[in-house]
């Protein structure tokens, strides 16, 4: 592996010390699968961050909905009672789109720093995951937190019929950035060493 001094470090993780470019193929391989899904998140997250800003009002009012706990069978009882402020809802969807950009940005930062030192030393690229690995994060936060712990225990939306595609998608979601994130976490090792 190529170790830089530690003098580089201030000089920035962007050097052409070309004595760091000798990083074997199968090391690649993962650094472009890690690179390419982090992608993925960070489109994912961007996207919907977009088509939430876009199209505000129906995702207000999805979101009035879903904390008026309307059209729930099931528990009679609920931890939560229905909410009906507007204001609330503003307060959560801003929650949402904005916990939705941040992982979209912080991912593609990611990408953008990993794509930029993938061919040099380990923790070179170790480093540059960082941001990548910070947008994951941030996405199941959004994804596992906020719709599956929040949304479906708190108040319920896998009770009412109109909100059981939502809470899917939400769990897809989570479930494609965790296992992203599970991975950027791995090292990527030469099977020789």
């Amino acid at each position: 592996a190529c170790l830089r001094p530690k003098a580089d470090i201030h000089t920035g993780i962007y050097g052409r010390d070309r004595s760091c470019y000798n990083v074997p193929g199968e090391v690649m391989e993962h650094r472009y699968l890690k690179t390419a899904l982090a992608l993925a998140v960070g489109l994912l997250a961007a996207l919907w961050f977009a088509n939430n800003l876009l199209n505000w009002d129906i995702a207000h009012a999805a979101v009035a909905y879903t904390l008026s706990q309307q059209d729930q069978g099931g528990y009679a009882i609920h931890l939560v009672p229905p909410i009906d402020s507007p204001l609330l809802a503003t307060v959560v969807l801003i929650a949402i789109v904005a916990g939705e950009g941040v992982a979209g940005a912080l991912a593609l930062t990611g990408v953008y720093r990993m794509w930029k030192v993938r061919k040099l030393d380990d923790r070179t690229f170790a480093s540059a995951k960082r941001y990548a690995s910070l947008g994951a994060g941030a996405a199941v936060l959004v994804w596992f937190l906020l719709f599956q712990v929040l949304g479906g225990t708190l108040i319920l939306m896998g009770q009412s019929e109109g909100l059981v595609a939502t809470l899917e998608g939400a769990f897809r979601f989570a479930v494609y950035s965790f296992l992203t994130l599970i991975y950027l976490s791995l090292p990527e090792t030469n099977p020789s060493d």
